[in-house]
């Protein structure tokens, strides 16, 4: 019988994984209220799940603690905000979505989650092959990025960055395991087709710099002297490339299809950085710059550029007008404590699958430069972000158990073991 719940509660994680991906949303005429209703009912499922084991919950969740402040910092702007209702409804969304990585920490740990991301990336990939193969109408887009596999997307990019992160993923476990190899390095060679076939060029660039960074992370688990030589070259040889970008930056945006404002982009972070000045300790509220006339916001930004654009294609400058200056300076604190982590995490490991932490915090920093999915309720980039953070926490904690802090707390001890 316990095997058997185990498995329902691992299928209902790697369905709720797909779903936050926001899968067929744009095909369903009622997807909204579907969606929600969907929400709804996996948010009262994880609130069962957490009081089967509340107090391992309580202590994973307390662990972190700059994450509890970023998630306060959101609810509380409800009184600040230019559309209260709408923070209200979001930011509590932000609360469940987190609530839920910070389960996924406390019941699997980093190796568990590995192969429940096997699962999800999987059929994610079958999916989206499947779809563009069967209903072209629907998985290829015919309008302006003509040919542009989308699959069960409505825009391309967000099936790139998909794809981007499972080939990453795939890739680090074929590197590192022996079972199955062929099953993984499939995976791999499936998910690259599709990310090549997406057409989307910043996500096959961000694939492309991770797996150029694949030697440098394995050189953190060098010995110290080795080090320190090394990471000298790579800053030498780091700043020779990006001078050289500089000076070449025009005809490489125009090989890969873009202009030297980035589509348009740089003249409207320059426009939202002015915006900002109205409220930049606190922001606009979480989630209600980018609403139009109910926000006071985003109606002069969309004055000015006549695309309406709804969001800032840079997932920090979103942040900042959100949260203001108090919030992205929490966040980023947050995020580098993490990376830190990660650093820590492969030198404590011996596989390529190691690396697995370390490189969806890249993964993020980059893939945020021009897109908007930090900090977002029901997101399954924001669930992983919350859940690796939180595991690599608990898991250093769990190796120092015997230390006096943890000795004389038993409780805490219990916690520790038990996660």
């Amino acid at each position: 019988m316990k095997t058997i719940l185990r498995r329902i509660e691992m299928s209902f994680v790697v369905f709720v994984l797909l779903f936050s991906t926001t899968p067929f949303f744009h095909l369903m005429p009622a997807a909204g209220g579907l969606t929600q209703a969907t929400w709804y009912v996996v948010y009262i499922i994880t609130f069962l799940l957490i009081l089967v084991r509340w107090r391992r919950f309580i202590y994973v969740f307390t662990k972190g603690k700059l994450l509890l402040l970023l998630v306060g910092i959101a609810l509380v702007s409800v009184l600040w905000s230019a559309a209260p209702g709408f923070t209200l409804r979001r930011s509590f969304a932000l609360l469940c979505t987190t609530m839920l990585g910070a389960y996924l920490a406390t019941r699997y740990a980093l190796n568990q989650q590995v192969r429940l991301l096997c699962w999800t990336f999987g059929i994610l990939v079958l999916l989206n092959l499947v779809f563009c193969l069967t209903m072209p109408i629907y998985g290829i887009d015919s309008g302006i990025h003509a040919g542009a596999w989308q699959g069960i997307y409505h825009q391309k990019n967000i099936l790139g960055r998909l794809m981007s992160l499972s080939s990453v993923f795939f890739l680090l476990k074929s590197l590192s395991s022996h079972r199955y190899r062929w099953v993984l390095w499939t995976g791999f060679c499936l998910s690259f087709s599709m990310l090549l076939l997406s057409r989307s060029k910043t996500s096959l660039v961000i694939f492309i710099v991770l797996v150029i960074l694949l030697p440098f992370f394995n050189a953190l688990r060098w010995n110290s002297g080795l080090k320190v030589h090394f990471f000298m070259i790579v800053v030498i040889l780091s700043g020779g490339i990006a001078t050289w970008f500089i000076n070449i930056q025009e005809g490489v945006l125009t090989s890969l299809g873009r202009d030297s404002t980035l589509t348009g982009r740089l003249p409207l972070w320059s426009t939202l950085v002015d915006a900002s000045q109205d409220r930049p300790w606190l922001g606009f509220g979480y989630n209600a710059f980018w609403l139009g006339w109910q926000g006071d916001g985003s109606s002069s930004v969309w004055s000015m550029h006549p695309w309406h654009p709804n969001h800032a294609h840079n997932a920090f400058l979103d942040l900042y007008l959100n949260l203001g200056l108090i919030g992205l300076t929490v966040f980023m604190l947050g995020f580098l404590s993490v990376c830190i982590k990660a650093a820590n995490w492969v030198r404590l490991t011996k596989t390529a699958e190691g690396f697995w932490p370390l490189m969806y915090m890249i993964f993020l920093l980059l893939i945020n430069q021009t897109e908007s999915v930090l900090l977002s309720q029901n997101n399954i980039l924001w669930l992983l972000y919350v859940t690796i953070g939180l595991s690599m926490t608990i898991q250093r904690h769990a190796q120092g158990s015997k230390t006096n802090t943890l000795s004389e707390n038993p409780s805490t001890t219990r916690c520790v073991r038990d996660v």
